[in-house]
């Protein structure tokens, strides 16, 4: 006697759940090495998980202890409690992805050999498909409400980087009265930078406006075009040294000073980020971390759905650390 089609979906249920179990790590693994900016984040510990809370909160120091002073002897130091730490308070935001079974193909598929090789074929999908919409909306010009904070945006309140602060509230802090809270821009558009030397020091001018001591950006990213400029018209071939870091991963990557210069192929096309690593990650829920929900019956319909979920955002806590370079379209990139 067959098994019934009850007995069916419970086994199945059970060996696409065990089989995610079994390939989770594998697959969280993969998605922070597919693309630059989540492998580098994920290459200097910068993804962070946490249990619970409403919100994510990041703790900011944006003032200065101003009791200090030279003093002789006998010198007495003033009082004064300076308001020194606020809180930046981030959204939690919520990734899902459906994995679908429909009856009809679970039951073309009973074989041991096939159905293993469906299972896999499906839970595959569904990391690559988490992959492409992490790398969207990182790059995103105007995030979605539900989507994560982008890396550099024109648009709304969940950009890290911009080049206007007029309405900008990050974590919950008006950047346009709190200007500690502002990133670093330098405008090298068309109009302001067309040639060459130029976005050269424009490129420069940021970096170090950017710096402080030996606490300086460590990577730099931009649209496909800037890297390709930066790489055949501002260094001479004997001159361009690769990271073998973002390298051996199977990534472009050349060295700039103290930085990494690379690109993402959905980056904001005229926009460059410099980015610091020290305050730049990305936090997850322990409790919604690539994980898969129980199955559940579609109604009305012999099939079946159960989600995989990521809880998290991508923050900053010291956006004057990050910088943002203006530069001209990509098809306008000045070649001599």
């Amino acid at each position: 006697m067959g098994a019934t089609p009850e007995s069916l979906s419970e086994k199945l249920d059970t060996l696409y759940s065990s089989t995610w179990q079994l390939l989770r790590n594998q697959a969280v693994d993969n998605i922070f090495k597919a693309t630059p900016l989540f492998y580098w984040l994920y290459s200097k510990n910068r993804v962070r998980r946490e249990t619970g809370g409403r919100w994510i909160g990041a703790q900011l120091l944006y003032g200065k202890n101003t009791s200090v002073k030279s003093i002789g002897i006998g010198g007495a130091l003033d009082i004064i409690n300076d308001e020194i730490v606020t809180t930046a308070k981030y959204d939690w935001k919520w990734l899902a992805c459906n994995v679908v079974r429909y009856f009809g193909e679970d039951n073309m598929n009973s074989g041991k050999s096939a159905l293993m090789n469906l299972v896999n074929a499906k839970l595959k999908t569904a990391e690559l498909s988490m992959i492409d919409k992490m790398e969207t909306m990182a790059w995103a010009a105007a995030p979605g409400a539900d989507d994560f904070n982008s890396i550099v945006g024109t648009g709304n309140s969940q950009c890290i980087l911009k080049a206007s602060f007029t309405s900008d509230v990050l974590g919950g802090i008006d950047a346009a009265t709190n200007t500690w809270w502002q990133n670093q821009y330098k405008d090298c558009t068309a109009t302001a930078g067309d040639t060459i030397a130029e976005l050269k020091n424009g490129l420069n001018n940021l970096y170090n406006t950017t710096s402080v001591g030996n606490d300086h950006p460590d990577i730099i990213m931009g649209y496909q075009l800037f890297y390709e400029w930066y790489e055949n018209w501002v260094l001479q071939p004997i001159l361009r040294v690769y990271d073998t870091k973002l390298g051996d991963v199977g990534f472009e990557g050349l060295k700039y000073k103290g930085a990494v210069l690379t690109f993402s192929p959905t980056a904001v096309d005229a926009k460059v980020a410099m980015l610091n690593s020290r305050y730049l990650e990305m936090v997850i829920d322990t409790n919604a971390d690539f994980f898969m929900t129980q199955w559940k019956p579609i109604p009305n319909q012999l099939d079946r759905v159960a989600q995989i979920v990521l809880q998290g955002n991508v923050i900053t806590t010291n956006r004057r650390m990050q910088g943002l370079l203006g530069t001209p379209a990509g098809a306008s990139l000045p070649v001599s």
